[in-house]
């Protein structure tokens, strides 16, 4: 990985994150207000967000060629099965939308509260980090098996 690379993706870092805190959106807030009060004021920012990011991807996976070195290649690896692919993003997806409904709010709105000192969102952001590493060893490992006996 060049300088360049990880100078460019460490000032979007800051960019995108300064924005966002400034902008004190939850992704989480979006649906409450949604189907509770009938406001769609963060949830226009979670379709912006979906845009954005459906946007950026087809933006990298069109000049992926060209940075070859950057750390966010696109190309599925060689093996990789697209149905555990999609077992695992649906479990991942509905397990962190779970628990972020328990902990009254997404993960980056605790890590902007964790970094003003706000005690309960450390330890949220303690069991965000621990479960991340045991869907990554155990829970990914666990659905590739059973793929391959089915």
């Amino acid at each position: 990985m060049t300088l360049t690379v990880s100078l460019a993706t460490l000032m979007a870092g800051i960019v995108i994150g300064y924005l966002w805190q400034r902008s004190r959106s939850c992704s989480i807030s979006g649906y409450r207000d949604l189907f509770l009060f009938r406001d769609t004021l963060f949830m226009r920012t979670i379709i912006g967000m979906a845009l954005g990011a459906l946007t950026g991807y087809l933006l990298f996976y069109r000049f992926t060629p060209l940075m070859s070195d950057f750390p966010l290649y696109l190309h599925n690896e060689p093996g990789a099965n697209s149905l555990s692919t999609l077992i695992l993003a649906a479990i991942g997806g509905l397990g962190y939308a779970f628990f972020s409904v328990l902990a009254e709010g997404c993960s980056l709105r605790h890590h902007v509260n964790a970094t003003t000192g706000n005690g309960m969102s450390i330890f949220y952001l303690l069991g965000f980090y621990s479960g991340v590493l045991f869907y990554w060893l155990i829970v990914s490992n666990i659905v590739d098996i059973l793929i391959r006996l089915f």
